[in-house]
């Protein structure tokens, strides 16, 4: 099967933003939009609040199995205001690898992941230089979203499927100490964080419901949307399980 790789840069060209990051395991406070599944239009003007009008948007549609149509993806984001839009995408880790694959990286402000499967996401990505590339965007006051699978592969410890047992997987570490679960209520996927979080009782576990978000800014964890994000913890050996809505700002934890 032929490798799909597509760097598309459109609209504008926005001045190169230099990064400082030094290394990639030291994170200072996150920007992140986390979407709990399929949003309406007007979630996505919250992450346009988040990353400012004049982003680079770098836009990851690798969890999809659909073909990549880049035009109809930089008219889908231009209708959100952004006016900057690279498509980056490879499912070949060599390709992932390669320097001119990752250039739009070093010089972007925002990164969307779009939704579909997260294995697709960490098998192309995870441990290349794509993975680094981010985590040093973020280290330049940089944002990154996602929704779906763009919401799950943001924790480190990563549920990559299951039923009420997951299979857990690696991810990115966007969101140091916590575990991250999508299409939360309305596929009932409750017992499936439970589990994963006795799994590794040191996480905290969101669960993230369709059309709502985690806008993460300033160590600050806001929540917006029309359902909810529930917050999974084990404490002192006993699940404890929290509900926020729009407009509640959420506690890392309880312990």
């Amino acid at each position: 099967m032929p490798v799909l790789i597509i760097v598309i840069v459109a609209f504008i060209i926005a001045p190169a933003i230099i990064s400082s990051a030094s290394n990639q395991d030291i994170q200072p406070a996150p920007k992140l939009f986390i979407g709990g599944g399929s949003l309406p239009e007007t979630m996505y003007e919250e992450f346009l609040k988040l990353t400012g009008p004049d982003a680079k948007l770098v836009v990851i549609p690798t969890a999809s199995s659909d073909d990549i149509d880049v035009e109809e993806i930089q008219n889908i984001w231009h209708s959100r205001g952004f006016l900057n839009i690279t498509v980056l995408h490879t499912n070949d880790r060599e390709v992932a690898s390669f320097t001119e694959f990752t250039e739009p990286l070093r010089t972007a402000t925002a990164v969307w992941f779009s939704g579909g499967s997260q294995s697709r996401i960490a098998d192309a990505y995870i441990g290349t230089p794509v993975e680094k590339e981010l985590y040093q965007l973020l280290q330049r006051g940089g944002v990154i979203g996602g929704s779906s699978a763009g919401a799950a592969i943001q924790s480190r410890v990563m549920i990559r499927g299951g039923g009420k047992e997951p299979i857990i997987s690696t991810g990115l570490e966007l969101l140091p100490g916590a575990i991250i679960d999508q299409h939360f209520l309305k596929r009932n996927r409750l017992s499936r964080l439970i589990a994963a979080v006795r799994i590794h009782p040191e996480l905290i576990g969101f669960g993230i419901d369709e059309g709502t978000a985690i806008v993460v800014s300033d160590n600050e964890y806001r929540i917006v949307g029309k359902s909810y994000v529930l917050r999974v913890e084990l404490v002192e050996g006993v699940i404890k399980i929290d509900a926020f809505e729009d407009g509640d700002i959420m506690p890392l934890a309880d312990r």
